[in-house]
């Protein structure tokens, strides 16, 4: 009864009001007042407010999905729904309503609808809830709301979700991975199983640095010599890897420079460790055969180039050629050698083995997943130190101050703003005078284009770092050949050029 009398109160103020006047003047705590014309109140209504985690304001319908039918029902934004802390009022098209009472879960995640006059209660998963989107399955039945009537009536397409309800358990969620390069007869994994360990002359030869890569399995146009270049293995991060080591340039190897940056991130001393300079221009790189045997691999510092001696590979902030630049050239050697396929184009679950000895790895599509699921996937390889990379299969959708791009690797990471973002990509262009740090947010028109390829570590794995966290890029000053790629990689990416470098977002 109590609740009610406020209520009266104002019905009571309102009859006297329309007595003597046709304004409802109400005063706020801020001492401001608020007017309305007393002729078009059609009801007043006390609702409580919405606290942290539960639904509020108005949402409009976009869509409605039903699970056994292929095509779903779009919507003009017509009917609303009315969000009030534990109470929700259903406007239909026709202007009947129905309130009801909202009984939330202790994690947010899903209510149940209690209608206050009859009918059965209905349980709501809320799937998504973005800035301009709201996402709520009952059953069979999923909804897409919109922040306004405009935009629901604009809505083209829905941003599909999987149908199934969302998993919290890691187990499940490993079981939806859609591939494994697991093999049975090879370590390395299915793609080098049917190669033949490295015979007693494959070693030699590879193990003599005056024994070049063939620069065709770069497939770098007019790359076709080798050129001796100043290395420095470790020009920042106080004489540390670091992914901002590796900036891809003319060679299609992006999977590549991904993993490398991955092992940067998450191993910094195994690649350290697997890498001995001798005398001023020779360096032994510790690798793995096709069958997972320890070989090592000599390159001296000879980079593909052109005649003009601009170079095709992967090279550092302000140009530096560093280790990633050695271990690409020790790559393609590998790769000249066993006849295994080429640098350009070459896949994850490819360019992490010849150095980890371990070809295990799965990969998620995009779609599959709702997003605290993809979260989770994150978080766990991550925490289990698995060579995390990434992809984007729609181009031009803004992450934080870049953009994704198609056909392209990226390399995953923890965000450095975790109170704004679920996770980070970072792009091996390295477009920013920070870095090339993509920033993912909590929303399904990002997460629904983003697929992962996840290797496990082998022999990286006892040099996993303990600080893991979110990747804070080094800042420099910005040379014209930081952002230089090849004509023949602007074109496979649909790109005429960079625009002008973008400061990214400062840590919080």
């Amino acid at each position: 009864m109590k609740r009610n009398l406020p209520l009266l109160a104002i019905f009571f103020m309102m009859g006297c009001v329309v007595m003597f006047a046709q304004r409802l003047d109400i005063t706020l705590d801020d001492n401001s007042i608020v007017s309305f014309d007393v002729n078009k109140i059609k009801s007043l209504e006390f609702m409580p407010e919405s606290e942290p985690g539960q639904l509020s304001g108005y949402w409009y319908l976009g869509w409605r999905a039903i699970s056994s039918s292929p095509t779903p029902t779009h919507f003009n934004g017509d009917e609303k729904w009315i969000f009030n802390g534990t109470v929700m009022k259903v406007v239909k098209a026709a202007g009947n309503e129905t309130v009801y009472d909202l009984e939330y879960a202790d994690n947010k995640r899903s209510f149940k609808a209690v209608p206050r006059e009859s009918g059965a209660s209905v349980t709501y998963n809320i799937v998504a809830r973005e800035e301009g989107l709201l996402v709520l399955k009952s059953g069979t039945i999923t909804r897409h709301f919109y922040k306004t009537m405009i935009a629901a009536h604009d809505a083209s397409t829905i941003t599909p979700f999987p149908n199934r309800d969302e998993y919290t358990d890691t187990t499940k969620v490993w079981a939806l991975k859609s591939s494994s390069s697991h093999s049975t007869t090879s370590p390395m994994g299915n793609h080098y199983a049917k190669y033949a360990a490295a015979t007693q002359a494959q070693k030699e030869w590879l193990a003599d640095p005056n024994n070049q890569p063939d620069p065709t399995l770069a497939d770098a146009s007019g790359f076709d010599r080798w050129i001796a270049k100043t290395i420095t293995l470790y020009p920042l991060n106080n004489g540390n890897p670091t992914p901002a080591d590796v900036n891809q340039h003319a060679i299609g190897d992006c999977c590549m420079c991904a993993v490398f940056a991955s092992f940067a991130y998450i191993y910094p001393d195994f690649i350290k460790s697997i890498i001995t300079k001798e005398g001023t221009s020779t360096y032994i790189v510790k690798m793995y055969d096709p069958k997972g045997n320890p070989i090592d691999v000599v390159v001296d510092n000879k980079l593909l180039c052109k005649s003009n001696g601009e170079c095709a590979q992967v090279s550092g902030k302000n140009d530096k050629y560093n280790w990633a630049t050695i271990m690409e050239k020790a790559l393609m050697k590998w790769l000249t050698c066993f006849k295994t396929g080429g640098l350009g184009g070459i896949g994850t679950e490819h360019a992490a083995p010849p150095f980890t000895g371990d070809g295990d790895s799965w990969a998620f599509s995009p779609g599959k997943l709702y997003n605290g699921e993809l979260t989770m996937v994150v978080d766990y390889a991550l925490k289990n130190g698995m060579i995390s990379v990434g992809g984007f299969n729609k181009g031009g959708i803004v992450c934080g101050t870049l953009e994704t791009v198609t056909g392209h690797a990226f390399t995953v990471m923890y965000t450095r703003q975790p109170s704004r973002y679920c996770f980070s990509m970072r792009n091996p262009w390295g477009i920013t005078s920070v870095d090339g740090v993509l920033e993912i947010a909590d929303k399904r028109t990002t997460m629904n284009t983003i697929d992962f390829r996840l290797v496990m570590p082998g022999a990286a794995a006892p040099y996993k770092r303990e600080d893991l966290g979110g990747y804070i890029p080094p800042k420099f000053t910005m040379g014209e050949n930081d952002r230089r790629l090849s004509p023949a990689m602007l074109k496979m990416y649909r790109l005429e050029s960079y625009g002008p470098a973008i400061e990214e977002e400062d840590e919080e």
